[in-house]
């Protein structure tokens, strides 16, 4: 088996556009050997690198679906599933030989602890290698440390240039609540599926109990969340989530109300359209999901303003296939 050698910053990088180069046609200036497959700008990507990024993708889609699934149609252009694998697996060679080739005029290079670790993987990748697939495929050594270098390079370029992206954020973007909370709705499934709306007096009766059950919670010394009384009426749903989710979830004047409440705060009955609710919060704000708020927001300008960057990067760069061997891949 043929192991992955790309390291996190591809998995990034391919997220962000799904971009490819630009492949306008260019004057040759370096000619195709018999094993290229590809040049980016001045970059030549030959059989053996490419096997190095393919083959664990080929062989992870084959362990999944079967050697029958190279042939399935993904679109409606027609594009078989072997083309889509492959046209991917490009867009990440092009990616990285792209991002890299910018890192001179930013002043980036490898430093002598990143060529340790460089050499280090590398020899780790090589002995797990038979001497078998290293013919088969023609890997050679170097291919691999370049692979490496190329994803290490990579990965500084887009630390470098995203470091002072706006890390700003408001309580409503990022704070996560955990709330308790029990709707009591105003309406129940009829026949065939229709919603059928409680009348007056029904919906005086469940208040009443509602109520009731609010009072027993508070009476309780023992009950500190409304999911420490067990009662066959009303069930506690739980929900670790931000303002946003709970406008979705509850309604915008159920969410403004519960992202006020203070740390053991139970309450009820608010009213909303299609439903009156008890609230219950466990907790005003729950550190790990709000750090994690922070993060995604954060990442997500990062590879925002990174794709702009490469965007324009692409569409100076020629990206020229040598048909005689793609096509044969």
């Amino acid at each position: 088996m043929i192991k992955r050698i790309t390291g996190l910053f591809l998995l990034i990088v391919i997220a962000l556009t799904g971009c490819s180069g630009n492949e306008a046609e260019t004057p040759e200036v370096i000619a195709f050997e018999k094993d290229t497959v590809f040049i980016v700008g001045d970059k030549v990507v030959n059989l053996a690198k490419w096997n190095l990024y393919a083959l664990p993708q080929y062989e992870e889609t084959d362990r999944l679906y079967g050697s029958s699934i190279w042939d399935y149609v993904v679109d409606a252009r027609g594009t078989t599933m072997k083309s889509a694998v492959k046209d991917d697996i490009k867009s990440q060679i092009v990616y990285t030989e792209i991002v890299c080739s910018r890192a001179e005029e930013l002043g980036l290079q490898l430093t002598e602890e990143d060529n340790m670790d460089i050499n280090l993987m590398t020899a780790a990748y090589m002995d797990g290698l038979t001497p078998e697939m290293i013919d088969k495929y023609g890997i050679k050594e170097n291919d691999v440390r370049e692979i490496y270098a190329d994803n290490k390079l990579a990965l500084k370029v887009y630390e470098y240039l995203t470091l002072n992206v706006d890390t700003s954020t408001t309580e409503k973007q990022v704070r996560n609540m955990i709330l308790e909370y029990v709707p009591i709705m105003k309406y129940h499934d009829g026949d065939n599926d229709e919603i059928v709306m409680y009348d007056d007096d029904e919906m005086e009766e469940r208040c009443r109990k509602a109520l009731d059950y609010l009072d027993r919670v508070k009476a309780d010394p023992d009950v500190t969340k409304l999911s420490d009384l067990t009662d066959e009426e009303f069930t506690p749903i739980t929900v670790t989530a931000d303002y946003s989710t709970l406008v979705d979830k509850l309604s915008e004047k159920i969410a403004i109300v519960a992202f006020s409440m203070q740390k053991g705060e139970i309450n009820g009955l608010y009213d909303s359209t299609d439903a009156l609710f008890i609230l219950d919060c466990v907790e005003p704000e729950d550190e790990a999901a709000t750090n994690a708020a922070k993060i995604r927001i954060i990442e997500e300008r990062q590879r925002e303003y990174f794709a702009e960057k490469y965007g324009k990067w692409s569409d100076e760069t020629s990206v020229r296939i040598n048909h005689e061997v793609w096509d044969t891949l």
